[in-house]
């Protein structure tokens, strides 16, 4: 027996006009894209355009799901369609931003954010990848400035506080980059990369106490953090805590034994520990697992000193000085020959 209610379905979609079917495929399709399904988005944005041919956000967010599939001349194709149809519209022009970020070309997506900004001055992701461009090349002021657009536009704009706040750490202003910070998990407390930020900037005001806690936060998030268990593990450090430093990094090492970053720092309490033995062989395994870890051939140079092995230690040195660590200088003028 047919179900009397699914012929009732049937009848009732039969009866759909080709711009309600649109419409309705439309709707599936921006379901799709919020799902990150975006071959079916593009399916469904598709029929929708085969019912309705000049649907211009149809056009602009299979734009979207193409750029989500790395399809940027198809996705270029479609948002410049979708801005022939309606070119007053300024998310057109933010998408189209959005796909020349997706391929690195800042000129032409900064000047898809100004459209977007001429018809909107207060558009806040606008603002927003304003922001973060000038944060990019430096210009922090003016970084600051659309970030802060940005916030006006949208006050519970968590991404735009957190990097105005990493603005502000760059330019030293600590202080602002705590607020911004604090203010950002106060209207999202569950985003731990925020905590982790937070706990950096606070190990550059030196307050070992609080950094130690920001970065305990990120953790309880997401204890598979590991950026944050190193963090914390750091902060012990500075803060002359060794054993609760040793046992960060050989949590992190439980849970990625290849990490550079650990190892070097096991090296380095080795060495504040006097077991050169130890901090050479930790050093040598950051190295190992990272060739260009700089700071893991500084280590080993003072362990192989420390072991008497001059030539050697000279030889790290020089490597880490390649690699970028200047304090490698002074070892290698008053302990080098050549």
């Amino acid at each position: 027996m047919v179900n009397a209610n699914s012929q009732d379905t049937v009848k009732v979609a039969s009866d759909l006009t080709p711009d309600q079917l649109a419409e309705l495929d439309y709707n599936n399709g921006l379901a799709a894209l919020k799902k990150n399904e975006s071959s079916t988005a593009v399916e469904l944005f598709t029929k929708a355009l085969a019912a309705k041919p000049n649907f211009d956000k149809a056009l602009a967010n299979r734009a979207i799901a193409y750029t989500n599939l790395k399809k940027h001349s198809l996705a270029l194709a479609d948002i410049n369609s979708a801005i022939v149809i309606n070119p007053q519209n300024p998310e057109f022009y933010f998408n189209k931003g959005l796909i020349f970020y997706s391929l690195n070309q800042n000129d032409s997506q900064q000047v898809a954010l100004d459209k977007c900004l001429k018809i909107n001055p207060s558009h806040p992701e606008a603002c927003y990848y304003k922001g973060i461009a000038f944060y990019d090349t430096k210009d922090y002021d003016k970084s600051i400035e659309f970030l802060t657009k940005a916030i006006s536009a949208n006050p519970k704009y968590v991404y735009a506080y957190n990097d105005r706040a990493s603005v502000k750490r760059a330019k030293g202003d600590y202080a602002g980059a705590i607020a911004d910070y604090e203010k950002a998990i106060s209207i999202d407390n569950t985003l731990a990369f925020i905590h982790n930020n937070l706990g950096s900037v606070y190990r550059l005001s030196k307050n070992y106490i609080k950094a130690a806690e920001a970065y305990s936060k990120a953790l309880q998030i997401d204890p598979t953090y590991l950026v944050a268990i190193n963090n914390r593990g750091s902060v012990h450090f500075e803060n002359n805590n060794l054993n609760a430093a040793q046992t960060d990094f050989e949590a992190v090492l439980k849970k990625d034994p290849k990490n550079s970053f650990a190892y070097n720092n096991l090296s380095s309490i080795a060495i504040k520990n006097k077991d050169y033995k130890k901090a050479k062989d930790m050093a040598t395994r950051a190295i190992e697992s990272d060739s260009k870890n700089g700071p893991a051939y500084y280590n080993r140079g003072i362990a192989r000193q420390m072991l008497r092995e001059e030539a050697e230690c000279c030889a790290d040195w020089k490597k880490a000085l390649e690699l970028g660590v200047t304090g490698a200088k002074q070892f290698i003028n008053s302990s080098c020959l050549d």
